[in-house]
Order: C-alpha cells, then sequence, then structure tokens
C-alpha cells in the first residue's frame, strides 16, 4: 500500500508522462505559434479587453450595449478562424483535452473496479 507522499510521487510521474505526449508536444508548438505571430496576438488581447468589458458590462443586465459587443467578439473569433495556427492549436488543444478525459477514466474505472467488495 502507498503511502501518501509515494501516491504524490507516482501522480507526478504521470504528470511528467503527459507533459511528454504527442499531444501535449503537439499544444505546446501551436501555442509557440500563436505567440509568434503578431496579428494573432493582437487579436486575442483585444478579443480578451472585448470579454472583459463585456463581463463587467452584463452584470447591469442585457441591452442593446451587449449586442454590439457581442458582435464585435463574434467578428474577431471569425477573423482569428482564418488563421491557420488557430485551427492547429485548436485541434492540440482537443486533443489533449481527449487524452486528459481518458486517463480520467481510466483512473475512476481502475478505482470502481479496485474499490468494490470482493465476494
Amino acid at each position: 500500500m502507498l503511502d501518501r507522499n509515494e501516491l504524490w510521487a507516482q501522480a507526478s510521474e504521470l504528470g511528467q508522462l503527459l507533459t511528454e505526449s504527442p499531444q501535449v508536444v503537439a499544444f505546446k508548438a501551436a501555442q509557440a505559434a500563436l505567440e509568434n505571430k503578431p496579428a494573432i496576438k493582437n487579436l486575442m488581447n483585444r478579443l480578451q479587453e472585448m470579454q472583459e468589458q463585456y463581463q463587467s458590462l452584463s452584470q447591469y443586465g442585457s441591452g442593446p450595449h451587449l449586442k454590439g459587443l457581442e458582435e464585435s467578439i463574434q467578428a474577431v473569433l471569425k477573423e482569428l478562424d482564418q488563421y491557420p495556427e488557430v485551427q492547429t492549436y485548436k485541434e492540440a488543444m482537443h486533443d489533449v483535452d481527449v487524452l486528459l478525459k481518458e486517463v480520467t477514466q481510466l483512473l475512476a474505472s481502475t478505482l470502481s473496479e479496485n474499490a468494490s467488495p470482493r465476494s
């Protein structure tokens, strides 16, 4: 039986293995490609500012003041989607999500199998 420290060490090792997986390596490369493209960085900064503004304004309810901002956000998202680097990033992020879900499901399944009382 593992004590808590051994369990954390094993979890840390699993985390390291995940960071070395092809999915995470591809994600990091896609992320770096985004950061090296000034036009994308500018659009992402603009998007973040608009999203923060939207959050602030939405506290006061909905209305025409939000409609224009929503349209502007959608326009920036559409513009970002035109870049192949953004598509590659989204695909890589999806692949990492799938990997993490699969690992989580495996952990949950293993726990369920080993936690149930044996006859």
